[in-house]
């Protein structure tokens, strides 16, 4: 969400200035003029979080009016730089005495530019003077060319005016007019273009762009939002009949200046196809000629186009006032054609003192950070030593929904049922007045589950923000609750987002990894024998960080990690893939990986979900995205990936929670990602409206196939969707979906001005149907559909969730659900299934050989008859570490088996080993040993 008054700029797009920064009036515009034309602000240093990755857009803005005063970037000016701009804005202002603080200001910034924007109106055309009434301003083939411009289709013209109207021949509209799509494209790796669906999510607004102004066109080449076309006629020709100028379109680019041969782009014709198929080009469409036009009508048209260029446009002498000379060099830093920059290479700064600087240039970045353990491995886990095979007889159960546990008794909870540690951030971590900055802190906060103190009970790792950090609930065993105890051995502050936990070095202790936000580092601790947790490691992240998990890519048994990043930032400095290198270091992958910015958009991440998903041995991607860029990364080969994007299937437009689970009993792994249902079907923010998504895996061996079948299943609302889990939650032997939604809070606490108050209560507006919403409970009905049961099962505190864990606290055969309340806390729904007639369970416990402890991408299935409707069902289940959102659920695995007594059972272990074990009893906590043969069991061939 953009704040409506901060600076806006781009293609297409006017200048807009706060309401503070009124414009000068004439008597001073041409001192404030003289700065930017005699003195542009040309750094070619300066791109955006290349040398400086900041928090929001208006920390850009300061920041870079600070290194104009010489305050930042010690270097990156010349000599007298600060005091050159000192005296040109001191001059342009008419403040003769003021300070560099008072007078190079972002307000000051603005209005030089505006003034120096607004110098460069150029309409003194032949047109404007033949609407005049000078009727030999232009020529004949020109007046012939303006028929043709300005009648309707329907009597004998081209009827542009239907767009092109007006004074500045356009009617500011979007439309998809097919256009070639060739370069980069934006946002989505897959390099299209789907213009202003980017912003609006709307079916009519893919492919769209603003309609140009035609003002001296003739001089404005190359043509297309791409640049797709060096001559006018051949636009022109096109753009009357994009049907069949698609089909005539050189997409070797060979005849184009701007690469002289060198460049194509391999996808450019489908691309261009997909936005000729789009239902926004019917639109379009019909109000374009839809047919060849003669050579006669091409020559007129362009003789009329070009009667709209300035006369100052066209010649050289009257355009050289806007264009200084390198003696007009204020700072060492303007861009001279044909001078400067030369070859020599920009000399680095200083390498960083502070620990929360980051390298200077993504070239300075270290490739490998070390894992410094001190501990001794162990020869298992801890817990495991400690854990009954059979539930815990004294916990009770009504038999159905869940329970919050909100009293005192709890441990999580005060006397009126509020968080003992509250979750939120301070003021300065909200920096509402920075606009943007708001929703990477709105965003942050989580919960996982795992066995953090060396007995059987789970415990809760919980990121409570700048109010009460880092907190560790150990359970207390049975249904007695939680017990807050510090772990930590060292403060590392609350500014995090979620804690995430697996084994990096294979000496079966768990790590600890807590996503960072606004802070630029992400700690890794570790655990010793004195029980609590050391730090080993700390990545430099410039970027806010909402989502890990980790899985082998490579088959050498230690786990990767795969970050997610949302936010603006430099992408060279926040890494997304991390090599684990035989436990000793890091190492930063993603070019080698296939997962760099080049191969998916690494801007707007939520969930990775690493995982085999065509049964081929290789370790595929699923990541979850926001604004349309989920992509699917399908496994190379070691330890690569490669994008395989179908976007006819993959369309969840806020892709954000995601959860991998078998809900269809076929023995594959489906997606399963939270996005935004609009309860009125219409967004009031950058959004999309039609929710959630579930792609059912349909893959048989070789390429990834995912259908999605979200309208026929009804998972669609859920609100404002954040984390999710499967899990069997009525134990009748099929996965159910629970998530957490809300977004829109902001406590009054965060607003320090009035900039703050109206940034609160312009989000408070338009997200008024995301507050004060309930959880979502989706109950699988065993026929392939889901019925959404949250109120029935209990679940009626309503919650600004965010990161979820779906676990089994206390040891009584069925599902309970933490979750992270973003305005207050965590918030516990104890689940009353339990373990009777009709809802059997069994939990699978995995223990590998090291250095893969966690047995991770360990396949388990159980076949057996779960009664009722449902007779013999194959349930399988993936040894897994990833991320629900700012989430983790613990190792654990667990199964519903309805009615069954007994279950047969087969482990596929990592190295492809099989255990058949048959007829296992189920209401039980089985541990399967990689390194020992359980009893019942067999090695299959």
């Amino acid at each position: 969400m953009e704040d409506e008054n901060v600076v806006a700029g781009g293609k297409g797009q006017a200048i807009r200035t706060p309401e503070s920064g009124n414009f000068p009036d004439s008597s001073d515009a041409d001192g404030i003029l003289e700065i930017f034309v005699k003195f542009p602000l040309t750094n070619h240093n300066e791109m955006r979080a290349y040398l400086f990755s900041a928090k929001s857009q208006e920390e850009y803005r300061e920041y870079l009016a600070a290194r104009l005063r010489g305050e930042q970037d010690e270097g990156m000016l010349s000599a007298n730089g600060p005091e050159n701009w000192l005296q040109r804005f001191r001059q342009g202002f008419d403040q003769p005495q003021a300070s560099a603080l008072e007078v190079i200001t972002l307000i000051n910034i603005q209005r030089a530019l505006a003034e120096y924007i607004q110098s460069m109106i150029f309409i003194e055309s032949p047109w404007k003077r033949y609407v005049e009434g000078n009727d030999h301003a232009i020529s004949l083939s020109s007046k012939r060319g303006a028929r043709l411009f300005f009648e309707p289709i329907d009597e004998g013209g081209l009827g542009c005016t239907s767009c092109h109207s007006g004074d500045f021949f356009t009617n500011e509209g979007f439309y998809n007019v097919a256009f070639p799509q060739i370069g980069r494209g934006f946002m989505r790796a897959e390099k299209d273009d789907i213009g202003r669906w980017a912003s609006t999510r709307r079916e009519e607004d893919r492919y769209a762009f603003r309609v140009p102004s035609l003002l001296n066109v003739e001089v404005t080449m190359p043509y297309g939002h791409a640049g797709t076309f060096d001559l006018l006629q051949d636009a022109i020709r096109y753009h009357a009949n994009p049907r069949q100028g698609i089909q005539d379109y050189d997409f070797t680019l060979a005849s184009l200046a701007q690469f002289q041969g060198t460049q194509s782009y391999g996808y450019a014709l489908s691309h261009s196809q997909s936005a000729l198929n789009a239902s926004s080009f019917s639109i379009a469409e019909a109000l374009l000629p839809g047919r060849a036009l003669t050579n006669q009508e091409v020559s007129d048209l362009a003789s009329f186009l070009h009667t709209l260029t300035d006369d100052c446009v066209k010649n050289h002498t009257c355009r050289n006032q806007w264009v200084p000379s390198l003696n007009d060099d204020p700072d060492g830093n303007l861009l001279v054609s044909g001078i400067n920059p030369t070859a020599e290479p920009i000399t680095p700064l200083d390498p960083p003192t502070d620990d929360n600087e980051l390298p200077a240039q993504p070239g300075d970045y270290p490739k490998t950070v070390d894992l410094n353990f001190t501990a001794q491995a162990r020869s298992t886990f801890a817990e495991i030593e400690y854990c009954s095979e059979y539930p815990s007889q004294s916990t009770i159960n009504v038999g159905h929904g869940f329970l919050p546990r909100n009293s005192i008794l709890f441990g999580l909870y005060d006397l009126f049922g509020n968080p003992i540690h509250p979750h939120g951030f301070n003021a300065e971590t909200w920096g509402l007045t920075g606009g943007l900055s708001s929703e990477p802190t709105m965003i942050a906060g989580g919960v996982s589950a795992s066995y953090l103190n060396d007995d059987c009970w789970l415990d809760l790792a919980y990121a409570g923000g700048d109010r009460s950090g880092m907190v560790f609930y150990i359970n207390r065993g049975g249904q007695a609750g939680f017990d807050a105890q510090p772990l930590l051995e060292d403060d590392p502050g609350g500014r995090f987002t979620g804690v995430a936990m697996a084994d990096l070095n294979g000496d079966y202790r768990r790590e600890l990894l807590f996503g960072n936000i606004k802070d630029k580092k992400l700690p890794i601790y570790s655990g010793n024998d004195r029980g609590s947790y050391y730090r080993v490691a700390d990545l430099s992240i410039s970027r806010h960080t909402y989502g890990i998990s980790f899985a082998d890519s490579n088959h050498d048994g230690y786990p990767e990690i795969f970050l997610a990043h949302w936010f603006l930032g430099n992408t060279l400095t926040a890494p997304v893939f991390w090599k684990n290198n035989r436990g000793t270091e890091l190492e930063h992958y993603d070019f080698e990986g296939g997962l760099s910015d080049n191969n998916l958009s690494q801007s707007w991440n939520f969930s990775p979900q690493p995982g085999d998903f065509n049964g081929d041995g290789e370790l595929d991607l699923l990541l979850a995205s926001d604004f349309g860029t989920s992509v699917v990364m399908q496994g190379a080969g070691k330890g690569t990936f490669v994008n395989i994007t179908d976007r006819s299937v993959i369309t969840d437009e806020n892709g954000m929670g995601s959860a991998l689970g078998d809900y269809d009993n076929d023995g594959d792994l489906d997606w399963f990602v939270t996005s935004i249902y609009d309860p009125n079907g219409e967004a009031e923010g950058n959004w999309g409206v039609t929710g959630n998504r579930l792609y059912r895996n349909d893959s048989g061996g070789g390429d990834i196939l995912l259908k999605d079948v979200t309208e026929q299943v009804g998972v669609a609302d859920g609100n404002w969707g954040w984390g999710a889990c499967f899990a069997d939650f009525n134990n009748d032997g099929f996965l159910d979906i629970f998530h957490v939604n809300g977004f829109g809070n902001i406590p009054e606490s965060a607003v320090i001005d009035e900039q703050g108050q109206k940034l609160k209560d312009r989000i408070r507006d338009i997200a008024s149907e995301y507050q004060g919403s309930l959880p979502r409970l989706f109950m699988n009905q065993g026929d392939g559909t889901f019925s959404e049961q949250g109120a029935s099962w209990g679940l009626l505190l309503t919650s600004d969730g965010r990161g979820v864990t779906c676990l089994d606290y206390d040891r009584d055969g069925d599902m309970d659900v933490a979750l992270l309340d973003h305005s207050n806390g965590l918030q516990f729904f104890s689940n009353q299934v339990g373990y009777g007639p009709g809802n059997h369970f069994l939990s699978i416990r995995l223990v590998g050989e090291s250095p893969n402890t966690e047995a991770l991408g360990t396949k388990v299935s159980i076949e057996a008859n779960v009664g009722g409707n449902y007779g013999t069902q194959t349930q399988t289940r993936v040894s897994m570490a990833n991320t629900n959102f700012n989430g983790q659920n613990p190792p654990d695995l667990h199964f519903g088996m309805g009615e069954a007594q007994a279950g047969d059972i087969t482990v596929t272990w990592p190295d492809g080993v099989r255990w058949q074990c048959e007829s296992m009893e189920t209401n039980r906590f089985i541990i399967f040993d990689q390194r020992a043969l359980h009893a019942g069991c067999s090695i299959q061939p």
